[in-house]
């Protein structure tokens, strides 16, 4: 009776640990050295250039989509079009994936002024204005464990593109200025 009861505890367990193994979302598996797409720190390195950017993936529950956040360290030039600008914002992604090595995914940031104001400044006073509105689109293959390659098309819009005030160019806009290039990412190993 005992084994009985031991066997069927036993079988309970590993139906309840293969469950789980099973459902574990793509964004967290393999404790970076399997899939981990969908999550973890990168390195988007330009081919052919200095440019480089980072970022952090983190997934949601059903490792299908994730959301990045990340910050330009060398971006291309674009002041002979927009003038002078001071800052870059962070970069905010939205990333879906589209297949088992591959994803899309949609970004925004913005290049913003500093404001000469004269003391005394009223509170509430903006401190800087927006200059450039940057928008990507783009597709990800994954390589391998903590690779990938990205192909990424670029636009700019003006602040007065966005006539709606929702921070997003408005539709039928026609980009001020537009280019596509290859990045290689490379996911930072756990420690």
């Amino acid at each position: 009776m005992f084994a009985r009861k031991l066997k069927v505890i036993i079988a309970a367990l590993a139906a309840v640990t293969a469950a789980a193994l099973l459902y574990t979302p793509v964004g967290i598996a393999g404790n970076a050295t399997g899939a981990y797409k969908l999550g973890g720190v990168w390195i988007a390195k330009v081919q052919g250039s200095p440019g480089q950017w980072t970022y952090v993936v983190a997934p949601d529950p059903s490792g299908r989509r994730a959301v990045a956040h990340g910050h330009v360290e060398v971006g291309p030039n674009v002041e002979l079009v927009f003038g002078p600008y001071d800052r870059i914002s962070p970069l905010l992604v939205d990333i879906e994936v589209t297949g088992p090595e591959s994803a899309s995914y949609n970004s925004i940031w913005y290049g913003m002024k500093d404001l000469e104001l004269e003391p005394p400044v009223p509170v509430g006073t903006p401190n800087s204005e927006l200059v450039l509105i940057g928008v990507a689109k783009g597709t990800i293959a994954y390589m391998g464990p903590g690779k990938a390659t990205a192909v990424h098309s670029f636009e700019w819009y003006f602040p007065a593109q966005d006539g709606d005030g929702d921070g997003l160019p408005d539709a039928g806009e026609d980009p001020v200025l537009t280019f596509q290039l290859t990045t290689v990412d490379t996911r930072l190993p756990s420690p």
